[in-house]
């Protein structure tokens, strides 16, 4: 019989940091995208809890992050004790993995990345068929800002059902709603009625009908669209409802970081989204963990008690216990931003912590931006921090040059001097990115920049400092980094070679596996009561 499910309060963390690090709240400045989903829009929760099926403490948690943890005993009921295989039995089945092709362990069920059709095209602008209103024509809808005002369990169209709130953001709402037709329960965009934003929700639409026709079947693992209509002025999108947030989940967990196995399924199945969306020239432009969502947020919890990696000397962190998911599937969202190569670029995307330098530098931008982007979230998902806690460019600057251990490279200088030439009279020289350099060099500080800007970026770790390369798996995933922080995006690593990167062939045992092994046996326990049910009943 399933267990109940239960409410856990976050695991106890003790932390010694800045507010900038503790908050973890991400402002939005002058400088974020104009159609920017914070607000996990897709997400079936209200981001007040998640679900645990068993409000226990696995008794078999790695002691390590990288210990051989145990594997699952069938004879053993979950959450007991399980016993230990021997050296030569892990060793064995570490050979017989290595001997596969393709994918393999934990890696496998995520398959090779599947490309577009070859002569795959965008699609042209979409027709939002109008749906008229029959029941309340003259009834109030909008507020005074042109949202959707929600009533539970009204109707949205001649097919939905309207059951609750689920977030709000500049766009407009998005509420759960029941397909009558399907009887399953959807996400519904609904996008305000003022013309800039029913503009750039048809944009949205474009991009999720070319998704769809490229990839039916949704193996690249991005957010499908299942209609969209206008309805009493507003356009509504509908998508399937999915879990919590990484960055809900994270932010629930008391931020305790996500175990080496999950970090390497995210990055395996963002790199089939990111190399996908490419292959159809477009660029996401928003990636972050707030876009990023869980098919499954139930977790078990987990023995953690240890320091918590840091990106920053500032930041002193532990906790007893962490909550680990028992499946780390995910699906990528928001795609409100994206945008193809061959189009219009606004000279500001992404937001701010996950932005890359070209666009600071403003030296224009294409594919490589998403690329710095995933590096950003593999080490927040590392450390439960943000790796760039900023609102200022030149502190941004000044904290890539601490991570990274490298100076800007000089050619981009110069490139940055150039273009600030051709532009200086339509541009203030307060936003003018040639300000940041003196010398053929980043000049941060700044005379004017304040004291604590520089304690924050002087007490920045480098890389190797923050994932220490105790063991093959750590190496490989540093090198990988590497290969993504690249200043010059034409040097960065693409979507597709760093799916060939040796830290995919690395299997790694830990809490993640280890929770693997639990969904696989409450799976088949469950199995198991459904066919005894049924041969009941057919007695």
């Amino acid at each position: 019989p399933a267990a109940s499910v239960q409410r856990l309060p976050p695991p106890t963390t003790n932390a010694g940091a800045p507010a900038q690090h503790l908050d973890k709240r991400r402002r939005t400045g002058q400088g974020d995208a104009h159609y920017s989903t914070t607000n996990t829009p897709y997400s079936y929760t209200n981001g007040t809890s998640t679900e645990s099926l068993q409000a226990t403490t696995a008794p078999t948690s790695a002691g390590s992050q990288y210990s051989n943890s145990s594997r699952l005993d069938h004879s053993a009921q979950v959450g007991q004790k399980r016993k230990r295989p021997s050296t030569r039995t892990d060793a064995s089945s570490k050979k017989q993995e290595a001997e596969q092709r393709g994918p393999r362990g934990y890696l496998a069920e995520y398959g090779d990345y599947a490309p577009p059709p070859k002569g795959m095209r965008k699609l042209r602008d979409v027709v939002v068929p109008a749906i008229a209103d029959r029941h309340k024509p003259h009834e109030k809808v909008d507020d005074d800002d042109g949202h959707f005002i929600v009533h539970e369990n009204s109707k949205l169209g001649e097919r939905y059902t309207l059951l609750n709130l689920l977030g709000q953001g500049t766009f407009g709402k998005v509420v759960r709603a029941l397909d009558v037709r399907s009887r399953k329960e959807v996400a519904v965009k609904i996008i305000r009625a003022v013309p800039k934003y029913r503009d750039a929700s048809r944009i949205e639409l474009r991009v999720l009908q070319t998704l769809r026709a490229a990839d039916e079947v949704n193996r690249n693992r991005c957010i499908q669209l299942r209609d969209c209509f206008d309805w009493r002025g507003h356009i509504c999108i509908v998508t399937p409802l999915l879990g919590l947030s990484v960055f809900d989940f994270l932010k629930q967990g008391g931020f305790v970081p996500f175990p080496g196995s999950h970090i390497q399924a995210f990055a395996k199945q963002l790199l089939h989204s990111i190399a996908f969306l490419h292959d159809l020239n477009l660029i996401h432009t928003d990636l972050k963990p707030e876009n990023i969502l869980l098919l499954s947020h139930v977790y078990q919890t987990f023995t953690y008690n240890r320091n918590i990696p840091s990106s920053s000397t500032l930041t002193s962190r532990s906790a007893k216990f962490r909550r680990v998911l028992l499946s780390p599937q995910i699906q990528l969202i928001d795609f409100g931003s994206a945008t193809f190569d061959d189009e219009y670029h606004s000279s500001v995307v992404s937001t701010r912590h996950y932005r890359a330098p070209e666009i600071i530098l403003g030296i224009g931008w294409s594919h490589p931006i998403d690329l710095w982007s995933l590096g950003c979230i593999l080490v927040e998902c590392w450390t439960g921090d943000a790796l760039f806690q900023t609102h200022d460019c030149a502190e941004h600057l000044g904290m890539m040059e601490a991570v990274t251990g490298l100076p800007i490279d000089k050619p981009l200088i110069r490139e940055v001097n150039r273009v600030s030439k051709r532009s200086s009279s339509s541009r203030d020289q307060n936003s003018n990115p040639a300000r940041f350099f003196k010398n053929g060099r980043l000049a941060y500080p700044l005379p004017d920049t304040p004291r604590q800007s520089r304690k924050f970026v002087a007490g920045m770790k480098r890389l190797e400092e923050i994932i220490p390369e105790t063991n093959r798996f750590n190496k490989l995933f540093l090198d990988l980094l590497r290969k993504i922080f690249v200043y010059d995006p034409k040097r960065r690593i693409t979507a597709r070679d760093a799916l060939k990167h040796p830290w995919f062939d690395e299997l790694v045992e830990d809490d993640g596996t280890e929770a693997g092994r639990i969904r696989v046996e409450r799976e088949r326990l469950a199995d198991e009561s459904k066919r005894r049910h049924e041969a009941e009943r057919r007695r």
